[in-house]
């Protein structure tokens, strides 16, 4: 997550808040799963969830109002760290 986060930095304030959006959206849909799985029973940890996936909502919308969709290559970039980011989600489930 550093890594990626320094790395666009270093390539300008729009790439970094393309990864941003990139990184918010898929967090956000996983929070979203989520909530969906969880029973009534469990209405405390869901709300909790809901909390988190409101903050990553934030932050997404953050890196929009900052020009995260004129950064050069911003739809390939997107999907490109989307892909990652699912790929580390699957991968942190098997663990």
């Amino acid at each position: 997550g550093f890594t990626l986060g320094a790395g666009t930095a270093i390539l300008g304030e729009k790439v970094a808040m393309a990864c941003t959006v990139a990184v918010e959206k898929v967090i956000g849909d996983h929070y979203q799963e989520q909530i969906t799985l969880l029973k009534d029973d469990q209405k405390k940890l869901k709300s909790t969830i809901k909390k988190f996936a409101a903050d990553e909502l934030e932050h997404h919308d953050i890196g929009i109002a900052h020009d995260a969709k004129n950064a050069l290559g911003y739809k390939f970039l997107t999907k490109i760290i989307e892909v990652g980011c699912k790929t580390a989600i699957q991968i942190s489930k098997k663990l």
